[in-house]
Order: C-alpha cells, then structure tokens, then sequence
C-alpha cells in the first residue's frame, strides 16, 4: 500500500480529515491488497451476534474474507444487485477510503461487489496516511461520518447506529461529538444511548449478551420503553412521585 502512495495518484477526492477539509489523491488499489473492517457500521450487529457465539472472524484469511462478503451482501441484498449492475456498466464510480495498512474504513460494501466481477481488479481509494492502530479515533470519527452521518444512516439497520453510539461512547467521545459525527442532535444521541442500555439488558436476561440479532425488527418496542421509563425521572415527575 505504501509503495502505491508513492506513484501518480488517478484523481482527486475531497475529505475531511483531521478536521480540514482537502484534496486528497485517488489511487488504484489492487483488490488483493485490501482487508475488510469486521466492524463496519452496516455489519455491526452480524459480526457480534457471530462472536457471541463464539466463531471469530478473521478478515485476513480466506474463510473470513468469504464470511464478511457474506455478510455484506445479505445486509442490503436488493440494493447491492442494483449496485452491481451499475458497477459492470459504469466501474467504481465514488472512491472508498482505506488505512495505510489496507483496512477498508469507507467502501466495504463497493469492495465486495468488485470482487465479483472478473473485470475488475482494482479498488479507487484515498489512503489515510495512518494505520486503525495509530489513530483508532481519528478513524472512527471519519467512518461515522461519512456511514451514519445526514441520510446515510438509513441504508442500515436500524440497531447499527445503537451499536455505534455505544462504541464511541465506550471509547470516551462526549454526546456533543456523537452528535456532530453522526448529524443528530444532542438529545437524540442521548435517547440512542438510553436505549441501548435497556437493549443490552434485555440480552442479558435471556442470556443472549452481544447477540444483537435478536433485536431485529424490535427497535420501536425498546425506544417506546425506553420513553416510557423516562417519565418516571425527575423530581416533578408525578409518577415518580
């Protein structure tokens, strides 16, 4: 990867990092070079549900690679065979965006469909100039912004954005800094939070901890709960009371 950052860039894309806003070279990354993020926004829920149950998950080795592409594909099937179709006509048409060392922080999805093409070979990618390692902040803030940031947020499920809130939040980022990376208000990433909690209990109780594909199709339960306890709080609340 660092030998390909040292030849002629094959265009330009704008990206914000470390909060400036640049032109940063697209390079031509051969698909073999390339490592899958296990923990990628739109697979969260999959790949811990997987770990839970003790399988791990090597995206370095063959069988691992296989199972996220898997995992990928089944996330947004419909839309991925559109997406395919576009890519045989049109190639790689938006950049992805890759660690100095091939993890994949923006475009696993666009990498998977690639590599079911025989044409196709290569991966259009800006290379941040820094390993998941050696700044794994950094790093979350430009994939939360760049997956779950404004509409994005919506091509995924619906548990995805709890998990997110509560890795940054674990990680010590402040609700404030959430909020921003993810274009939500303060408020909502709080509520995000308080849900999560309640979702994590539920897990537990029935013994299902990091299982989180048990709470498919359930969210609108746990967020009217999660309100519902909610008015129990305060000192003027006459529930509480």
């Amino acid at each position: 990867i660092e030998l390909i950052a040292r030849q002629e860039p094959f265009s330009q894309m704008e990206l914000r990092w470390e909060d400036k806003l640049d032109n940063h070279p697209v390079y031509k990354i051969p698909l073999d070079y390339l490592i899958y993020n296990q923990y990628n926004g739109r697979i969260l829920t999959r790949t811990k549900s997987l770990e839970a149950f003790g399988q791990k998950i090597n995206p370095e080795t063959d069988e691992g690679k296989k199972l996220i592409e898997k995992l990928l594909w089944e996330s947004k099937e419909k839309a991925n065979k559109t997406t395919l179709e576009n890519i045989r006509k049109y190639q790689q048409e938006k950049p992805g965006i890759i660690t100095r060392d091939g993890i994949i922080i923006d475009g696993n999805r666009r990498a998977m469909l690639l590599n079911k093409i025989d044409e196709c070979d290569y991966f259009k990618a800006v290379i941040l100039p820094v390993t998941l390692e050696d700044d794994p902040i950094g790093i979350e803030k430009l994939e939360t912004s760049y997956q779950m940031g404004e509409d994005k947020k919506l091509d995924y499920n619906p548990i995805e954005k709890y998990l997110k809130v509560k890795s940054l939040h674990n990680r010590g980022v402040e609700e404030r800094k959430i909020s921003e990376w993810m274009g939500e208000d303060k408020r909502t990433v709080e509520e995000y939070l308080r849900v999560m909690t309640i979702m994590d209990d539920y897990l537990e109780y029935y013994n299902y901890e990091n299982c989180y594909t048990q709470l498919d199709g359930r969210e609108d339960l746990f967020i009217s709960l999660a309100r519902w306890i909610e008015t129990f709080r305060g000192k003027d609340s006459e529930k509480g009371f």
